[in-house]
Order: C-alpha cells, then structure tokens, then sequence
C-alpha cells in the first residue's frame, strides 16, 4: 500500500549523487521500510558499479519498488527497486532510483517502539455520535436538558430546555447563527433590535410584523424573553449547537446577568451530557513510534475504528511500563487503514490533564530520547 507524504523533500536521482550519499551517510546504518505496521530494519551494506548491495530483515519481492527512510537530523527518503535475490537469504542486489531530503531538520527526534512498550487505552468514545446533521437527539441526552429545566424552573416564571428537533423560523435561526432572541422589555419597541454582536435583531426579521409579535406578548402577559442556544462538545473539542433554553418573565425585566447565567448552565450541562454520553473503551492499542509533541499508532479495535474515522481528535491515557497513566488529548494529524482494516493514526499530542503529568511525559521522553541516542551512536 503506497504511503503519501506531505514533508518538503529536495530529491536527488543522479547515480553519482545518490552513490555519494549512500556512501557518506547510510553505508552500514540501519535504515527503516516503510510500511504501515512496525518499520522492518534495513541496511545497505555496498556499493556495486551500478547497484547497491542490501541486507533485509523481512522477504523483499524481486521488481518490486520499496521506500525507505533513516532520520538524520533531516528525514531521508530512499525509493528503490528489488533487482534479484542473493542465494545467501535476506541479501539483495537493488536500484536506488532517488534519495529525498527534508528542507527542515525534524522537530523532534521521533523513537520507534517495539514489544508494546508504550501504550494508549482508556479511550473516551460517545455513545450516541452527535454532529451537526443530527436531527433526532438520544433521550439518554434529552434527560440532561430535563435535569437542567427541573434545576432552575422555580427562578422564573417560564422555562423551557428543549431540543432544536422540531422546526421553528426563529429557533432556526438560533441554532444556525448561535445568536440569542433578547428581549428585555415587550412593551419597549426599543428592546427588540438591540444593537448587539449576540443578539438577533428581531425588528429586521420581522419588519412590518412586529406589532403582531408584540401585542402576542401582551396577550400572554410576557414582558421579558431570552431564548439562548444550548451546545454539546464532543470529544474532537467541536461545538454542537443540539437544543436551546427559553426564560420568560411576566413582571420583572431580564438583564445581562440572565444571560451570563445561561451561558453558565450550558458549560454545567456540557459537563453533564458528556458524563451521560461517553463510555470508556479500555483496549490496549500499540504505539509505534513516538515523540516529545506526538506519537503514532496502531489501532485494532473496531468499535474504537469505527469511532475514530468521524473524530477529529481524541482522549485517552498514554501508559509507558513502569509509570503511572498520562491522560492526553490529542489531534489526529493523518490516518489510514491497511487491507486487513487496522487503522494507523498519526496524533500530536495538545493538552495534558494536568501540569505535573505534562512534567512526567517530558521527563519520560528525556529518558527515551538518550537512550535512543546511544543506541544511534553505537551504530555509527
């Protein structure tokens, strides 16, 4: 399966050029195959008139075009092709067709794992998928929007928590603008085009029927009304506007302060549908390789596949042998599934649960990285 890559490489495809740097460089270093499960070690052993002679840890296919890469400060791509077998097994004559050098020098030192000596599990999962074509929300979602409306309903005279499930013109428009409807004072004409950033200006949406709108506040003795979106935060750290909150108030005016109330109540309610709807899938899961901000991984599970093909970024714990777990949430940066559907993401790790976990993961990595290093240097 080909492999893209989006690194800035300078290619070089002279013989004389790749002869060189074969010879300066990769003569008698191990080099990695790029494949999507753990790198096969490879190494080019000598230089022939018009070939190369090459040393492979896993059956290479006669005619068959390979990549290969070596981090040398700079990452260094090598394409060749399999010319014929040796009779002496795992030795190959081959053609390097180009070598690639990467404009930049690598960020961080990126360590290749084996024996599942770090891995991630823990993952939070959703149990019900919430996105922005939703239309019909969980009713183990909707007990969240009851417990919230039981929880405040006495502090005013009308409260409604809702789903946006059933159309509505200006609860449409609530949801797809994120603005609210403010309406501090029916009787006040004033009140219903608030020039502010938030606010629905209600007199340009209704125009010449307002004075309906209005005297239909007075009828239900209605003298202040704020309608607010409510949204739910998935585990990629999106937004979801899922339902709203209607207060109406029949004697006093609402303020400001309501709203800032509100705004409140949706982050204890984000809390809150995220504890109802998330389950935790406790899979172990391979790290292949890893880095000071990221790591690549080797994921198995189906119902965790499944889930991470919609995500764009995920949570769960990092667990190196010896240590204690380190909750991380992290981007996915690139993904693929193999034939056999295992799916391989590539993740630079954002946020840490906490400062002093950050620390661990850092001192961690200042371990590895040494180690690394002596074990680059003995090669040399």
């Amino acid at each position: 399966m080909a492999i893209k890559s989006d690194r800035k490489l300078e290619w070089f495809r002279n013989p004389k050029k790749i002869q060189l740097i074969i010879e300066k460089h990769l003569l008698n270093k191990n080099i990695f195959l790029r494949v999507l499960d753990q790198p096969p070690e490879l190494k080019i052993l000598e230089i022939l008139p018009n070939s190369f002679k090459l040393h492979s840890e896993v059956v290479l296919d006669k005619e068959k075009e390979y990549i290969a890469y070596k981090v040398l400060g700079r990452y260094v791509e090598i394409h060749f092709e399999v010319l014929s077998p040796y009779a002496e097994k795992g030795f190959y004559e081959i053609n390097i067709k180009a070598i690639g050098i990467s404009l930049t020098e690598r960020e961080n030192v990126r360590i290749p794992i084996k024996n599942n000596e770090i891995y991630l599990t823990n993952f939070l999962a959703s149990k019900h998928i919430i996105d922005s074509n939703t239309k019909v929300i969980p009713t183990t979602i909707k007990i969240g929007f009851s417990e919230l409306e039981n929880q405040i309903k006495q502090l005013y005279d009308f409260v409604k928590v809702e789903s946006f499930e059933n159309y509505d013109y200006l609860l449409d428009l609530v949801k797809k603008t994120g603005k609210i409807i403010f309406i501090p004072n029916t009787n006040n004409n004033n009140s219903f085009s608030l020039e502010h950033q938030e606010v629905l200006n209600l007199k340009e949406i209704f125009h010449s029927e307002l004075n309906e709108v209005i005297y239909r506040y007075r009828k239900e003795q209605v003298k202040s009304e704020i309608v607010a979106p409510f949204y739910y935060q998935t585990h990629d750290r999106n937004y979801i506007p899922i339902g709203y909150i209607q207060i109406r108030s029949k004697q006093k005016e609402l303020t400001w302060d309501d709203v800032e109330k509100i705004k409140s109540w949706n982050q204890e309610l984000i809390s809150r549908l995220q504890q109802i709807n998330t389950i935790p899938i406790q899979e172990k899961e391979e790290v292949l390789n890893i880095s000071r901000n990221g790591f690549r991984t080797k994921i198995k599970h189906l119902k965790l596949i499944n889930y991470l093909l919609r995500q764009s970024g995920f949570s769960c714990d990092i667990v190196f042998k010896g240590h204690n777990p380190i909750s991380i949430y992290s981007e996915i940066r690139s993904s693929v599934r193999d034939d056999n559907g295992i799916l391989y993401i590539g993740a630079k790790i954002i946020e840490f649960k906490n400062k002093e976990q950050k620390e661990l993961y850092e001192q961690i990595l200042k371990a590895y990285e040494k180690r690394y290093a002596i074990s680059q240097s003995k090669e040399s």
